[in-house]
């Protein structure tokens, strides 16, 4: 149990509830970097995403910054967080943890935010759900997750296609949601978040989202493995009937021989990254208790090389 006596300016300092619990969530994991994220989740619960408030948590940490003894310090990490250190120690230096998987480059993040360059982003996607009827399959959304994304114009293409809809933009590359959150800021969008999460290892809670889209992001997987973690946390992450929209680059190769082991592809951004065949991922898919409602944009997806496929899936 946390001692708050001890850590205040005074033993008979009042820790309201909520300073408590942040200042738990910072103790817990003292000399390491605690993300606002994790914050909101000791404050919150399982409503955090719905409750987040970034005012909120700076105040907080005003407060108990005023409330703690001269002995501690709470450091900002910009960009990352806090941490919760004694001012006999020093802060460590905490790099941005390495995820498995493939990690995008400088080169990749440029090219993919250069609107000059051909590239296949939410807007290409949105297109042809509404080309070929997917759209009006899709649910009545509250709350949708875009995983992964690593272009900015992403932001305005689920604002024009999801007006009124609360949009979470995650990624595990720091700078990916940096360019989304100045979009986000851009375009005054109060509606739309970034936090930080790798899909396969979500924080995220269970049964929180309406629609999760996963525009290519399994092919920076690099192992069945991964792909398994990844799909299966979307299954947990959507509520009953959830849906999601997801779109793969296809191993051309058709070898059943072949089937768990990925074929590398370099488009033209220059990033390495793993696809399997279009069996292998229908089976995934159903593995992970998925119903597969529609196959879509084939036609287009044959042109591009190499392939991809499209599927909208339900929980």
């Amino acid at each position: 149990m946390l001692n708050e006596a001890k850590l205040a300016k005074d033993p008979l300092t009042y820790f309201t509830k909520e300073e408590s619990k942040t200042l738990e969530a910072l103790v817990q994991k003292s000399d390491s970097v605690v993300s606002r994220d994790e914050i909101a989740q000791a404050i919150w619960g399982q409503n955090w995403l719905k409750r987040y408030s970034d005012w909120q948590i700076d105040r907080l940490i005003y407060l108990v910054r005023r409330k703690l003894s001269s002995a501690y310090t709470i450091k900002t990490i910009r960009n990352r967080g806090y941490v919760f250190i004694s001012n006999k120690s020093t802060i460590p230096h905490i790099p941005t943890p390495r995820v498995e998987g493939t990690t995008p480059t400088q080169s990749y993040l440029e090219y993919m935010n250069n609107p000059q360059n051909p590239r296949k982003v939410l807007f290409d996607l949105f297109s042809a759900a509404k080309r070929e009827q997917i759209l009006p399959k899709i649910k009545k959304t509250k709350l949708i997750l875009v995983v992964n994304s690593f272009s900015a114009d992403n932001v305005e293409a689920a604002a024009k296609v999801f007006p009124g809809s609360e949009v979470y933009f995650s990624n595990f590359d720091s700078r990916a949601l940096a360019l989304h959150q100045n979009q986000i800021d851009k375009l005054s969008l109060p509606l739309f978040h970034t936090t930080y999460d790798d899909l396969r290892h979500s924080r995220l809670a269970d049964s929180t989202f309406d629609l999760i889209i996963n525009d290519f992001r399994l092919n920076f997987n690099t192992t069945h493995f991964q792909n398994q973690l990844a799909t299966g946390n979307i299954f947990r992450l959507l509520k009953t009937k959830g849906q999601v929209i997801i779109s793969v680059v296809i191993d051309p190769r058709h070898k059943a021989l072949r089937f768990y082991q990925p074929w590398t592809f370099q488009a033209q951004e220059g990033l390495t990254r793993f696809c399997f065949t279009t069996v292998y991922y229908q089976k995934l898919f159903q593995d992970c208790s998925f119903k597969i409602v529609a196959d879509f944009d084939q036609k287009n997806g044959r042109l591009w090389r190499p392939s991809y496929r499209r599927f909208l899936l339900q929980k």
